[in-house]
């Protein structure tokens, strides 16, 4: 086998569709084996162990141990059928299967999932390391890890039905950029997108804010409003940090999705739903249902996909070509052309970023208005928050200058409002000159 190859096992009883899935696949350089019984496929896998494997149901239900085979742990695996068993195909994936698809209409998917393994797995020269890629896209999303690449093939699965999909990841790992992903990528990519924000919202709103109420319906209520479903009739409503929810209203939530319908507050009249629901949360849901956060009779409605959204520490790759994307943002928009140290990237390429994707955005931000020139290793730092754990604090130590402290509070709002500097000024209360004068007296560039 030459350098470079790739493995792929094709396990089907049928003779005419794998072979022509093996021409595919020979002229991307896969090196392929073909067996028609679970025992020829057990015998396959004890010989070498594939990059891509395609078994067809009917395999699975000769023996479904060969999925429980060590040699498919770092395998993208694909259960096949010419039509659908869902009671097997949930057990594969439960195993470890990446997803099922029908034989019938999967020429496009096989292409694209074949161009996906094949970026997964290039090979990289060990002479001469290549310059630090910049990190592949799908959709709003960036990065091109082999986490991500899988996340982008769930993702375009999804996106095509109109299931409900809750997004499971820690905070700054993207959830929303998901979401607005499948929304673009499906039907309904034409209509509204309604992002909420279920934490944001004081409990004592929230439940008018999502259904609407009628002229009148409570003190203050001076006129009628259209809620959030309302708005995303025909689109999308994506409910971020749903655990955050109050309890009572997760009731009238699931009774609205299970009926499809809603009823504005002080309404007798029910309003048809059109929506498709995408949730999210930086909880893990089994723990949220036991300490009350979230009902089990919901989490099973809007789950009915979860997808996890990996954390940046365990996306190889992904911390330098994302800082060096950033920086290439913020070189265009000021007509700066600062680099990264070699120091400066290995920095970032050890750091655990806790605050993922977000923090180490925030971090390039603020090394690039710090630094004169190029950006060196000190300049990256983690971010510091209060003891409320939130990045809307500040901490400013008792007895520290008032120019720290006016410094401080300069750049946090700069990076709060993502480097624009008019709308720093407008929420510090001074003006755009002044904003000007106070970053030239810190010697930022381009001020």
């Amino acid at each position: 086998m030459g350098s470079g190859t790739l493995r792929c096992l094709i396990a089907d009883p049928d003779g005419e569709y794998p072979v022509a899935l093996q021409e595919g696949l020979s002229n991307h350089r896969f090196d392929v084996t073909v067996v028609h019984t679970a025992e020829e496929c057990h015998a396959a896998l004890g010989e070498t162990a594939p990059h891509l494997a395609f078994i067809d149901l009917r395999i699975l239900e000769q023996d479904f141990s060969v999925l429980h085979q060590p040699q498919l742990e770092d395998c993208e695996t694909l259960i096949m059928g010419n039509e659908d068993c869902p009671e097997t195909v949930h057990r594969a994936i439960r195993a470890g299967a990446s997803y099922f698809f029908t034989k019938n209409d999967s020429d496009t998917f096989v292409s694209d999932l074949i161009a996906d393994v094949i970026a997964e797995r290039a090979p990289v020269s060990e002479n001469v390391p290549p310059p630090p890629p910049p990190p592949g896209q799908f959709g709003l999303l960036r990065g091109s890890s082999p986490l991500m690449f899988r996340l982008y093939r769930t993702l375009r699965k999804v996106a095509t039905g109109d299931v409900s999909v809750l997004l499971i990841g820690e905070s700054g790992t993207g959830k929303e950029l998901a979401a607005q992903t499948i929304h673009q990528r499906s039907t309904r990519c034409d209509q509204p997108f309604v992002g909420v924000n279920c934490g944001a919202i004081s409990p004592s709103l929230i439940e008018s804010q999502l259904f609407g109420h009628e002229k009148g319906s409570f003190s203050g209520a001076t006129s009628t409003h259209r809620g959030f479903f309302e708005t995303a009739h025909g689109g999308t409503l994506f409910l971020d940090e749903i655990t955050e929810m109050p309890i009572e209203l997760q009731v009238k939530l699931l009774r609205a999705l299970e009926l499809g319908v809603i009823r504005r507050l002080g309404s007798e009249n029910d309003i048809d739903l059109d929506v498709r629901i995408i949730a999210a949360t930086n909880r893990q849901p089994e723990e949220a249902i036991a300490d009350g956060k979230l009902r089990e009779d919901l989490y099973y409605r809007i789950a009915q996909v979860p997808v996890w959204l990996p954390p940046l520490r365990d996306r190889a790759g992904d911390k330098t070509a994302l800082a060096q994307y950033f920086l290439t943002q913020l070189n265009e928009q000021d007509g700066n052309c600062a680099a990264f140290t070699e120091e400066a990237l290995d920095k970032i390429d050890q750091m655990s970023w806790a605050g993922n994707v977000r923090e180490l955005r925030s971090a390039v931000q603020r090394a690039y208005l710090l630094a004169n020139g190029n950006i060196t290793a000190d300049l990256i730092t983690e971010e510091v928050l209060s003891n409320e754990g939130s990045s809307e604090y500040l901490r400013i130590s008792v007895g520290e200058s008032l120019e720290d402290s006016e410094k401080k509070l300069i750049f946090a709002t700069l990076e709060a409002n993502e480097g624009n500097k008019k709308a720093t000024a407008a929420a510090l209360g001074i003006s755009l000159k002044t904003l000007y004068n106070r970053l030239n007296d810190y010697d930022t560039p381009n001020a």
